[in-house]
């Protein structure tokens, strides 16, 4: 996959993006976060939190210590982990949006199932 978008940005920039869109749009709606914006701070939740979480390592295929997280809960944070966990692997977009939509339409508590099912 091509690691630039038609906005010029790189890959990593599209990870961070993808996390600071669906936090907008699904976790704090309506709220601007910036990347360094602690989420906690600016009106998110351990469940919200944790359903940002469990949309990363769908859309993304990667492992994330929510506890790691959680002791800095940014979307820089939450980007660094999954850089770290893909690479080199590339993300398909249309497989990375219909995991994202599974992930959206999912109760807190499937959510909830799926990430302690992940640390087995």
């Amino acid at each position: 996959m091509d690691t630039e978008n038609r906005t010029g940005d790189t890959g990593d920039d599209q990870v961070l993006r993808r996390l600071r869109d669906e936090c907008y749009a699904v976790v704090l709606p309506g709220v601007p976060v910036t990347a360094d914006d602690d989420l906690f701070e600016v009106g998110g939740d351990s469940v919200m939190l944790i359903r940002l979480v469990a949309m990363a390592q769908l859309a993304f295929g990667v492992e994330i210590d929510a506890l790691r997280y959680f002791q800095r809960p940014t979307l820089a944070t939450l980007a660094a982990e999954v850089r770290q966990g893909l690479a080199p692997q590339a993300v398909d977009d249309r497989l990375l949006d219909d995991v994202l939509a599974r992930v959206e339409s999912m109760t807190d508590d499937e959510v909830q199932r799926l990430l302690d099912g992940a640390g087995s």
